[in-house]
Parts: C-alpha cells; structure tokens; sequence
C-alpha cells in the first residue's frame, strides 16, 4: 500500500512533505507537542540531560502561545532542563529576531522560560561539506585540497562567500555572532541557500571602540577565512572581498603563515599551467 503525504510550510523558504501518519497532527493536534525526531541531546558527566534539541508539531497550547507556531506548526525545539546553567531564551530569540530582520532569514518562533523555538531548515551544516572540518594539523588540509575534486572546492567557494557576506553584512550593523563555527551555518541545496542559526551567545549592538571590534569580528571571520584559504589552496586565488581577507588574515590564522601563502603561490601556478 502506498503512503500518502501531505505539504506544510516550514519557514516563507521552505515546505516539506510529511507522511499522512502525521498530517492528522497538524490539523487536528493534540494538547501538547508531538515530538517527530530528538536531533541531538547534550547530557552532564554524570548522564543527565542538559539540553534537547527536536523537531515537533505544535499542540495546541503551543499554537495558542506563539502566533507563529500555528503558521508554521513543524518546527525546531530546543529545551534546556531546570537543572542546567543556561542563558536566558529571551535574549536568544531577540537576537535572532534582529539577525533575521538584517540578513532576511526566517525568524524564531517564540520561546519562554526554559525553551526556544525557531523554523526547522533542511539542509546540512556546513561543517559537514567541508573536508577540513576537525583536520589536526592545519597544514595537512593542504593536500586534502589537492584531492577534493574542483565542483567541490567550487561548491565550498560560493558558499563560504555567501556566508562571509551575511556576517559583514551583521557587523556592518553592530551585531555580532560570536560562535561562529561552520555547524553554525546550514546549508540548504532546494534553493541554494546559506542560513545562520543559533544566536545565544550574539552581540547585537555592540559600542565598543575599534580595538574591540575588531577582535570580534575577526573572531566572527576566523573559520570562513580559513576555510576559504583551504579552498583557494586547491582552486588558486580567487578575487573578491573573501579572498582578500583571507590573504590579509594569514599571520592571525596560521603558525606557519608562510606555508599557506606558499601555496596559494603554488595553486596560482598550477591554474596557470
């Protein structure tokens, strides 16, 4: 017997389609929220969970709480346990209402005391694409580069260029991320796009002076400059605001400086060729 599905609305980028064992739940739902799949769970040593990461259908005392909840009822849960230190899931959601209404990404849903919801984002985070994510040391994603076939370091460009853009286009404005690693950046492939997500730890108006903004936006930057130098090792320079800032960077973001320019030097040459 063949399994139907119904097509909901998971952010005004996004719908999905979900087997009809579950579509009673977006039109007719229960009192409280049906957890579809637990995505990850962070736990204490001494094995209590801390923190819950899911994607549910709201119930109704959700959709009654949050207006968006109703709009786009599968979403992205994250819940922390009354026993874990964790930062306030207000500050979180007005941050990512601010990164949202700057960048035009998709806003939270709603949040309370112990939670925070926000649209669910097909896609990959970017750690996972990058074939030099968790690479020890550094100078071994050189080689890396030379193996990984061009589409895939062309692929790796334009997102790491995307994804430079948005976070400039955040300081520009006085917001900064500051935890800006790749799994903090998904990537959606229907349409290509590049989302930013989890702000809790995000700066949204910074005053500092120069000094200090600097080092947070270099902070911000670090992995996409050096993911971007990686790629520029296997593609040869490229031009743009991304490949200058790599280039700039390289005594901040490498030991052995030298090595990488070397070759990019190389790379140049190789293209060249």
């Amino acid at each position: 017997m063949m399994t139907t599905h119904s097509r909901i609305p998971l952010s005004p980028f996004h719908s999905i389609e979900i087997a009809e064992s579950l579509s009673h739940l977006v039109s007719q739902p229960r009192e409280k929220d049906f957890s579809v799949r637990t995505i990850s769970r962070k736990t204490a040593p001494d094995g209590r969970e801390l923190v819950r990461m899911e994607l549910v259908i709201a119930g109704r005392q959700t959709r009654s709480a949050f207006t968006r909840a109703e709009q786009y009822p599968l979403h992205f849960l994250k819940s922390y346990h009354p026993w874990s230190f964790h930062g306030d899931p207000q500050v979180e959601f007005d941050n990512h209402q601010v990164a949202a209404e700057i960048l035009g990404i998709p806003g939270p849903i709603g949040c309370d005391a112990s939670s925070i919801r926000a649209s669910f984002l097909p896609g990959v985070p970017l750690s996972r694409l990058s074939p030099f994510t968790d690479v020890e040391p550094p100078e071994r994603c050189l080689g890396i580069a030379e193996e990984t076939p061009l589409p895939s370091l062309i692929g790796l460009w334009k997102v790491a260029e995307e994804l430079f853009g948005q976070l400039e286009k955040l300081h520009a404005r006085g917001f900064f991320h500051r935890d800006m690693e790749l799994h903090n950046a998904i990537v959606s492939l229907a349409p290509l796009q590049v989302f930013l997500i989890d702000f809790e730890s995000a700066e949204r108006s910074f005053r500092g002076d120069e000094e200090e903004r600097n080092a947070l936006r270099f902070k911000d930057l670090a992995e996409v400059l050096r993911l971007a130098v990686y790629v520029q090792s296997g593609l040869g320079r490229q031009q743009g605001a991304l490949a200058e800032a790599a280039e700039a960077a390289l005594p901040k973001l490498f030991r052995n400086a030298n090595t990488f320019a070397a070759r990019l030097d190389a790379a140049d040459r190789r293209t060249i060729g």
